[in-house]
């Protein structure tokens, strides 16, 4: 944890921190999964067999489907986009990619005891493909994060402040600004592409 705390500091690789974590917090939710059991897992998610019965014949509207995920989705990305330029953005961006290894490990451990080899199949149905685009631009608001604090301890050893934080805040506002479009791009896969691959599988249960 001193390592997410010593934001300016170059020997900090925030990607290997990454990649720790998920795997950490990947193993536990499995641990999690399994230490809860089978039966209070029946009802997570996708897991539950009223939705996927209801799945399998609804028609869905894409339109309002995509309202409602970026809804319920931007707030956390605007959160981690504010939370960039302050001197814990990296911590909370790190958590968070924690919380989405803990879910995924969770949720894969559950659909294997439930449904076995086929359950892993509708886990991973159900995150595809937008969840490829989200962890990324979830990792690319822990760089974000970890270039304003070392773009803000150059700026202050240079003794050019003023200058070098206009500088340094313009680009992660561009840089900031394009993760979000590049994160509706995932909301907008979800809500368009992903029911095909979802409404597919489903059959197989």
């Amino acid at each position: 944890m001193r390592e997410l705390l010593r934001l300016g500091k170059k020997k900090w690789d925030w990607k290997r921190t990454i990649k720790i974590v998920m795997l950490l917090a990947f193993l536990v939710g499995v641990v999690v999964a399994n230490v809860i059991g089978r039966e209070q897992m029946a009802g997570a998610g996708v897991l539950n067999d009223y939705f996927i019965e209801k799945y399998k014949y609804a028609g869905i509207n894409k339109e309002n489907l995509f309202c409602y995920i970026l809804e319920e989705r931007m707030p956390m990305i605007i959160i981690l986009l504010l939370l960039s330029f302050s001197s814990f953005g990296a911590v909370i961006g790190v958590l968070n990619l924690g919380w989405v290894g803990f879910s995924v490990g969770f949720m894969l451990a559950a659909a294997m005891a439930k449904y076995g080899g086929r359950g892993i199949l509708l886990v991973v149905s159900g995150m595809f493909p937008q969840y490829i685009i989200y962890i990324l631009v979830y990792m690319g608001y822990c760089g974000l994060a970890f270039f304003m604090g070392k773009g803000m301890h150059q700026a202050a050893s240079m003794n050019s402040l003023c200058k070098e934080q206009i500088r340094t805040y313009g680009m992660a506002l561009i840089i900031g600004i394009a993760l979000m479009l590049l994160f509706v791009t995932g909301i907008f896969l979800e809500s368009y592409l992903n029911p095909i691959f979802l409404k597919k599988i489903v059959k197989f249960f």
